[in-house]
Parts: C-alpha cells; structure tokens; sequence
C-alpha cells in the first residue's frame, strides 16, 4: 500500500481534474446511505476520502454528525482538512485502513472508489468491522473486476509478459469477505459505467493524475517500455471509439450495505 500512498499523495493536486466518475459514484452511493435521523449526533467514519468528493457530500446529509475522514494518503487528507479546516465536527487522520484502530467505534462508516485498494479484503471488513459500534452501518462503493477491461485486454496483446501481478476483486469475493468479517449483508447492486474521454491521450492522462496507474493492479514486473507505451495508447485510439466521439473506458462498480 506505500507505492499507493506516494502515487496518491503526489496525485492530490490533480485528483479532481476528470473526477467525474468519483463525483457520480459518490453520488449514486449516496442514494443507499441511512436518512440523517438514524445517524442523528452520531460519529461518521469515511475511509479513503480522497480530496473530498464524497466528504462535501456527507457533511451536507450528516450536519449534526460528527465526521472523521480517513485516507493511506497525507497529500489527500490535507486537501480535505484546507478544505473544512473550519468544521470543529470534523477530524482527520492519515492511516491505511487495515491498521486502523480507534477506541471510540463509529456509528457509520462510508467508501467510495477506495476499498479495491486494500488487500486482503478479509483484514479490511474484520478491521472495519472493529471499528464499528454493534448494528453501525458499514456503506461502500469500489471497483470490481472488468473495471478498465478495454486497457487490460490492448496491454496483454501488446507486452504479454508484462501483465500486471494482481488484479480488481471480484463481486462474489466482495461479498465473501464482507459477511466472512461478521456482517450482515443489507443490500448489494452492480453498476457498469461506460466513461468517455476526449482522446486516448485524455484517457492516460487521466487516469495517471489520479493516481489510477499505481499498485499491483497497474504495475507488472517490469514497466512498459517506451514504444510498448506508445503502442498501448495508439491501439487504444484505433479500437475504442465511442460513437459519439473521444474514447471509451469500462468501470465496474459494485455498491454494498452492511450491518455489524
């Protein structure tokens, strides 16, 4: 998880620009989240909060909860505290979410797009599971297998012997390791969102400034080279046009909700 700290660490200036996809994915798990008076004054965790896509969010449903937001990342956590620095109701903390502890457990606990990056799932749901009060919901939205499916496919026929050492989990895995750490599963969907970007170029940038391109599930064990990159971007070009212009890239999405 440190590669994936720095990446995004170094990715915090320019997470937001093309955060569209975090925007509506926030959004839509937005929709499943409890109403305000079940939460009421109760304390929020949000794990991955990123530069605060979600974070304005739930400050805006939550506004007589307390809100602590959490990322592996400390350029992203203190885009979110320059941000709410003023909000007295909001804490923030830097920590991979596996080695989270607290000894006040939370009430509610939020995800989006950030969850695929903690591997093991199984040590992620038991800690979060921990940290949770008995009942306390556990909501989350994160990328699944076939997420980038075009990008896999073209890199795989371009340098086969650099694939990736890991890969997305899938749903069924998901769902395994969330009621493995004791959960009750509330409710669950799937969501596949065909992004468009205004060229191949737009689509890497993109990803890159995110901080798409770090961790076992971008990284093989040895880089593309030069020409392999070249290749990969051109074929990406050629192959996935969108019909409405620009390119096109697959996001997986699976949206969950949870009781300890």
């Amino acid at each position: 998880m440190n590669s994936v700290a720095r990446r995004f660490s170094r990715a915090a200036l320019t997470y937001d620009q093309g955060a569209g996809l975090h925007r509506h994915v926030g959004a839509r798990l937005l929709e499943i989240l409890p109403d305000p008076e079940e939460v009421g004054r109760g304390r929020i965790l949000e794990v991955g909060c990123g530069t605060g896509v979600l974070t304005g969010l739930i400050r805006q449903r939550y506004s007589d909860a307390s809100l602590c937001v959490m990322d592996v990342a400390e350029g992203m956590v203190s885009c979110v505290r320059e941000r709410w620095g003023h909000d007295l109701a909001m804490d923030y903390v830097v920590s991979d979410v596996r080695d989270f502890k607290t000894a006040r457990p939370f009430d509610l606990i939020v995800s989006s797009s950030a969850l695929h990056w903690a591997e093991p799932l199984g040590k992620t749901m038991a800690t979060l599971q921990a940290a949770l009060v008995p009942g306390g919901g556990l909501y989350a939205a994160l990328m699944v297998d076939g997420t980038l499916a075009e990008l896999h496919g073209l890199r795989r026929q371009i340098a086969p012997g650099k694939t990736p050492v890991g890969r997305l989990p899938t749903r069924d895995e998901v769902i395994s390791a969330v009621e493995q750490a004791g959960f009750c599963l509330v409710s669950r969907k799937a969501e596949t969102i065909q992004a468009r970007y205004h060229s191949a170029d737009d689509f890497f940038d993109t990803i890159h400034a995110q901080g798409l391109t770090a961790g076992p599930v971008s990284r093989a064990a040895s880089p593309l080279s030069r020409t392999e990159l070249t290749q990969l971007r051109k074929a990406y070009e050629e192959t996935c046009r969108d019909p409405s212009g620009g390119v096109k890239a697959t996001f997986e999405v699976l949206y969950f909700a949870a009781r300890s």
